[in-house]
């Protein structure tokens, strides 16, 4: 059962919780630093209890009523930057999960319509499904398809689905992981890309699990980025673009030479 209170009850709340701040902790937090650089330059300093006694009362007291007043709108203020902050990260959340609805029904679709410049299938990310164990290289098969879609226009790549479409699942996936589910699949497909591409490419992928049939299917939908980006693979770096239906690799030439077109620089 979830909880709805008015926007306006909340930002009162914020803002009264701010103005108790602002007198119970803002105040005599101001009053111990006080107290603390009287005591740094005076030998008979006030004892710092009978100092704090002595001055927290003044706030209430209606000749001082003015100090009580600006601590007030201090942790009123500091309310109010709390509710703001909050209500960016409802509104974020709100958007992404109207992004992950709409992805959800998308995705069914993208699969029905089968692999294309922009979509490609993979059935994992390391269970070797024929070997029915561990293989480390199909980490670097799903590096290089991330890389290919990154250097070219972006794309969607679509993990527990076999070529053929056929829904495979993550669960032999799963099962290698330290966490064996979706945000152990997630940090794993993230540690991937930053050991084999970098780490500001990781921002540039964004994560979608959808169940069908009974097996979950995870979707990368990745950005195109504003620089090449090179597979580490061993001691070499190699360069991968998106190429109608499949990712294939450039030599240094062709490399260069579609660097040079993709992100042509205007002095």
């Amino acid at each position: 059962m979830s909880l709805k209170i008015h926007s306006p009850y909340l930002f009162g709340a914020y803002l009264f919780a701010g103005a108790v701040a602002g007198i119970v902790v803002i105040h005599p937090l101001v009053l111990a630093i006080m107290w603390l650089e009287f005591a740094s330059v005076r030998v008979d300093a006030t004892p710092f209890l009978e100092f704090m006694q002595s001055r927290l009362w003044l706030a209430f007291v209606p000749k001082h009523f003015d100090m009580a007043v600006a601590f007030i709108a201090l942790g009123g203020c500091l309310g109010f930057g709390f509710w703001l902050f909050t209500r960016v990260q409802v509104q974020r959340i709100r958007a992404l999960r109207f992004l992950e609805e709409e992805i959800g029904r998308t995705i069914p679709e993208i699969i029905k319509a089968g692999e294309s410049g922009r979509v490609e299938f993979k059935s994992s990310i390391r269970w070797d499904l024929q070997k029915k164990s561990i293989n480390r290289g199909l980490e670097t098969v799903i590096a290089k398809t991330i890389a290919g879609f990154c250097n070219t226009r972006g794309g969607s790549l679509v993990i527990g689905v076999a070529d053929d479409g056929n829904i495979v699942g993550l669960e032999h996936d799963y099962g290698t992981l330290k966490n064996q589910n979706r945000d152990g699949l997630e940090r794993a497909v993230a540690d991937i890309v930053k050991k084999k591409l970098g780490g500001d490419i990781i921002p540039m992928v964004h994560f979608s699990f959808l169940e069908i049939d009974g097996r979950d299917v995870c979707m990368l939908s990745i950005e195109p980025t504003s620089r090449a980006v090179y597979l580490d693979e061993g001691n070499a770096s190699t360069f991968y673009i998106r190429s109608g239906n499949s990712t294939r690799h450039l030599d240094v030439r062709e490399a260069l030479e579609f660097a040079k077109s993709r992100w042509q620089t205007h002095s």
